[in-house]
């Protein structure tokens, strides 16, 4: 996810933000919308997976990037600055632009003070960092203006922000203040969702309302990083969630689950192979398989044909 490659070197002139309308979180009351049959079981499998807690998200998401040791107001603003900078942007490109930022000050007070040119300069890493250089702008002048230089605690006055959609809106309220008002979507949540036939959509809003419309509340707060940690691993360290699958309960479905996300398990672990000691890894896996376990003969000819006969000749 780069950033658009269109934007020119110097921030755009200013623009006067426009009011923007209001945010439902659900279209449906919960039970109006049967669930997908046996979501369940895969949304316990993915958690399983991801419980190692180990994707980019988990260290570099934007949630985790404020400094804990300002004072509220700001740690808040600072939240809210992260999330707006990651849109269309990497977690580890928003991390070090965060940083930067963060190393220049940053807080309502001294981004006011701080010029177009020296913001853009400080923030020209992200994706389409012209616009966000005018958003930011906008939305520390509106907060200063309007909020007492704080970040607001509502939904709908969040959204109101020039650059802050519904996504980003829900979880800076979730992290900043511990509520809970809807299920944050963006692409890797969108695509999955739709990979695992929970939802048949073409935009992550629509996405939400309709998993919202069937997804138990007590699940809300997890599904975003859970889901989004999922993506990232899928896409740029399958080798990892290969042997996490293998080791899971119940591989057969860690395996199915891969697949369907598009993974390739016998390139998975022909990388894992490269990046690490081959015969450790395979009798690593072997021993999965005569420890009577859930990972079978069977399992390993299904889904890693291409490595079947090594894996089983070590573990006869």
């Amino acid at each position: 996810m780069s950033g658009e490659t269109t934007d020119a070197t110097s921030p755009p002139p200013r623009k006067k933000a426009k009011k923007k309308a209001s945010v439902r979180t659900t279209t449906q009351q919960q039970g109006e919308t049967p669930a997908p049959v046996g979501w369940r079981a895969t949304y316990d499998l993915i958690v399983e997976l991801r419980g190692d807690r180990t994707a980019v998200v988990d260290s570099m998401g934007s949630e985790a990037l404020a400094d804990e040791t300002v004072d509220e107001d700001t740690r808040h603003y600072q939240t809210l600055i992260s999330l707006m900078l990651s849109s269309q942007t990497k977690d580890t490109v928003t991390a070090a632009t965060m940083a930067k930022l963060r190393a220049h000050g940053l807080s309502v007070e001294n981004i006011q003070q701080t010029s177009d040119e020296t913001l853009h300069e400080l923030i020209k890493a992200v994706g389409f960092h012209n616009n966000k250089t005018r958003y930011i702008r906008d939305a520390t002048n509106l907060l200063a203006e309007q909020h007492d230089s704080k970040v607001p605690n509502t939904l709908d006055a969040l959204c109101q922000l020039p650059g802050v959609g519904p996504k980003m809106a829900l979880i800076v309220l979730h992290v900043n203040c511990g509520i809970c008002a809807g299920i944050a979507v963006d692409t890797h949540v969108h695509r999955i969702c739709n990979q695992l036939n929970w939802v048949k959509t073409k935009q992550p809003e629509q996405t939400r309302k309709a998993i919202e419309a069937w997804m138990p509340r007590d699940i809300w707060p997890d599904v975003n990083v859970v889901l989004v940690g999922l993506g990232q691993e899928a896409q740029t360290e399958q080798a990892k969630l290969l042997r996490k699958s293998l080791a899971a309960s119940d591989p057969s479905a860690a395996l199915t689950l891969l697949r369907t996300l598009g993974v390739d398990a016998n390139k998975a672990l022909g990388k894992l192979l490269l990046e690490e000691e081959e015969d450790l890894i395979i009798d690593e896996i072997s021993s999965l398989v005569r420890g009577g376990g859930p990972l079978s003969d069977a399992l390993i000819r299904q889904h890693l044909p291409a490595w079947s006969d090594k894996l089983l000749g070590r573990s006869a």
